[in-house]
């Protein structure tokens, strides 16, 4: 299959010192479907069941757009994500399917998340003094709602809503442990019902 793929970023406005900062940015992905096409995913949880399916379809293209916007402010961020796909496909009626999250987290300890200019993404969360060097590391709390929703036309591959609560501790650079509690509600094949889940994550990045 054939795609097409894109995005651009922008700082509107930037301290001079770049404690403070909004980013904006835009993307776009075009794909042939002569394949066909099918969206799904689990709810935010990895190795979990599949909450919303569309099932395979037929479909000529797809045409993706995402709207992205964030603030950080020293160890304050606020990061938000519009996702919408127009798709071509005349046996299902040409469905829409969109998404978006927000996302907030404050670094208790004080650090500040880097920006890459050059990219436009911001990195993990720095560690002022690790456990290792006889500090406690980064603390980090967040919280964010996201919102899919995959039916519309002849497709219904079910809505879903998540609100998650973390906790994050980078004892190093490159260790982290987190704990993070979502409450899902989920709507699809005429069945609609809540769930909840806590997750734990250690992870170490070895490069």
């Amino acid at each position: 299959p054939l795609q097409v793929i894109g995005r651009a970023t922008w700082l509107p406005f930037l301290s001079e010192d770049e404690s403070n900062l909004v980013h904006l940015g835009f993307g776009f992905r075009h794909s042939n479907a002569k394949q066909g096409l099918q969206y799904l995913t689990e709810p935010e949880f990895n190795k979990s069941p599949i909450f919303v399916d569309t099932g395979r379809f037929d479909a000529d293209r797809a045409m993706q757009y995402n709207l992205e916007a964030s603030w950080r402010r020293g160890p304050y961020w606020v990061h938000g994500e519009y996702v919408h796909t127009n798709v071509d496909s005349a046996v299902t009626a040409d469905p829409t399917m969109k998404g978006f999250h927000v996302t907030g987290s404050w670094i208790l300890s004080g650090e500040m998340r880097d920006y890459n200019h050059k990219s436009g993404i911001f990195g993990p969360v720095p560690v002022a003094q690790s456990v290792y060097q006889g500090g406690w590391g980064a603390w980090e709390l967040a919280a964010r709602y996201s919102s899919l929703d995959l039916t519309d036309g002849l497709i219904d591959g079910g809505e879903m809503d998540i609100l998650s609560l973390g906790v994050n501790w980078w004892l190093s650079p490159i260790f982290n442990v987190n704990m993070n509690y979502r409450y899902i509600q989920n709507d699809r094949d005429a069945l609609n019902g809540n769930s909840s889940g806590v997750m734990g994550r250690v992870l170490l990045m070895l490069e």
